[in-house]
């Protein structure tokens, strides 16, 4: 059996056991708590399926309108250009007018945004990039704060939060390896445009499912748009921006990785199974969203693993890259590691940036990702492959010393790691408890003064 099959089988059979075992031995939902993450999870699972069936034939399709490579960099460019510019001021129209009419938003500009790629004019490809970007902004950010604040409103426990964040991963993974196989039918029957129409249909109906089904969050009124963004910027602590940041520094990385894995295989052997490998990714993907369901309790020792054995892994590539077995078991060991950082980070999110601000601070971490993936586009020709992934082992093992500086808190009432939820504020932030003897001593000391004066 051909290597890159049997990779693929023997992955998917570990996905299916690991995702078995984890719904055999999760918690016990509520009616209405199951109810809740069914409709989040169809709705996410349509929003990105529709957003990889996209993907595969960008590049074909521009270059099917006789458009020059430089004409192919500058939308790509425009495209996250748009996305980095946008991204904060969509943050803020969605925490102020509220997630629901936002996600809204996201079906009706991607569905604009496809409608545009069928006119081969220049102008209306450029068009179509901004849409996309916005709807970029829109569908990584505005899905998951509705979740986590209808979450948080309901008070539905910690768990189930986690769970639904490695669901989520595991669905768009699966999403993705079936969007794929779906564009390349659509592809070869009716050409390259063809995915793009094919993907109205999803948008159409999580559209539709959205408005019906998902809870209204309030809106805020009164402040201007620039108000509203600075509040979000003063509300940052210092544990918000370590989160920013490194969050940047691996999905710039990562970005690098889907950018130019390609040639990085086809540097060894030109005749790689691009589709199958892409499938195999996405099913080590899956596997690393079932590890994070066994290690969830640590969430915030996770990214020491995701920062440092990603830095192993693209150190690797730069030095062995003509090797082709170990060239691949890296890229796919590295799509592991992002099936883990996917829900991981999606917990500390949740954990740890208010719910009033969550769209735009999420926004906000997107523009240095942005402008790592804009310069990584700008210097392509000038880089070497070893470089550009020796320049991604350096970005990661640096996420790793900035993540040391990161201060887990612990919420008295639930002893779990978190800090922006209601029990917090009803509490408080136990930090350090020592810190609490010292004031417990301070008080026995006071009495026994106070006694001994009285006496």
């Amino acid at each position: 059996m051909d290597f890159y099959w049997l990779v693929f089988f023997c992955g998917a059979v570990v996905a299916v056991l690991l995702s078995y075992i984890n719904c055999r031995n999760g918690f016990n939902k509520s009616i209405d708590q199951g109810e809740f993450q069914r409709q989040y999870l169809v709705v996410y699972t349509l929003a990105y399926f529709a957003d990889w069936l996209k993907g595969p034939y960008v590049y074909a399709l521009y270059e099917s309108y006789k458009l020059t490579e430089q004409d192919i960099a500058l939308l790509f460019i425009v495209g996250f250009g748009i996305s980095g510019i946008s991204g904060p001021f969509v943050g803020v129209l969605a925490d102020r007018f509220g997630r629901k009419r936002c996600v809204i938003a996201y079906f009706v500009v991607y569905i604009a945004s496809a409608l545009c790629m069928a006119f081969p004019e220049f102008i209306w490809l450029v068009f179509g990039r901004i849409l996309g970007g916005i709807g970029t902004s829109l569908l990584t950010t505005t899905l998951e704060s509705w979740m986590v604040s209808e979450h948080r409103r309901q008070n539905f426990p910690q768990e189930l939060l986690d769970d639904t964040f490695a669901k989520a991963t595991l669905c768009n993974s699966g999403s993705a390896i079936l969007a794929g196989l779906l564009a390349q039918a659509t592809a070869d029957r009716f050409g390259y445009l063809a995915p793009y129409m094919t993907a109205i249909i999803p948008l159409t109906i999580g559209m539709v499912i959205c408005e019906r089904s998902w809870a209204t969050d309030s809106s805020k009124c009164g402040r201007s748009v620039f108000a509203e963004f600075q509040e979000g910027i003063d509300s940052m602590t210092y544990n918000m921006w370590i989160l920013g940041v490194t969050q940047s520094l691996f999905l710039g990385a990562m970005y690098t990785f889907v950018f130019l894995w390609t040639p990085a295989m086809n540097v060894s052997d030109k005749d790689i199974p691009h589709g199958l490998v892409f499938s195999i990714f996405m099913v080590m993907i899956s596997i690393g969203s079932a590890i994070f369901k066994r290690v969830a309790l640590h969430v915030d020792k996770i990214p020491y693993v995701i920062f440092g054995g990603g830095a192993l892994l693209m150190g690797i590539v730069s030095w062995s890259m003509e090797q082709k077995t170990t060239t691949f078991i890296s890229f796919a060991l590295f799509e592991l590691i992002c099936g883990v950082m996917f829900p991981t980070f999606g917990s500390l999110r949740a954990t740890y940036i208010p719910s009033e601000h969550r769209t735009t601070i999420m926004n906000v971490y997107r523009i240095p990702l942005n402008v790592f993936v804009v310069v990584v586009l700008l210097n392509k020709k000038n880089m070497s492959l070893p470089f550009a992934f020796g320049f991604c082992c350096v970005t990661l093992f640096a996420a790793a010393i900035i993540w040391r500086y990161f201060v887990p808190k612990t919420r008295i009432s639930t002893g779990k790691h978190g800090g922006s939820n209601q029990e917090e504020e009803d509490f408080g932030v136990l930090e350090d408890s020592h810190d609490i003897e010292d004031d417990i001593e301070d008080d026995i000391e006071s009495d026994i003064s106070d006694s001994d004066e009285q006496n």
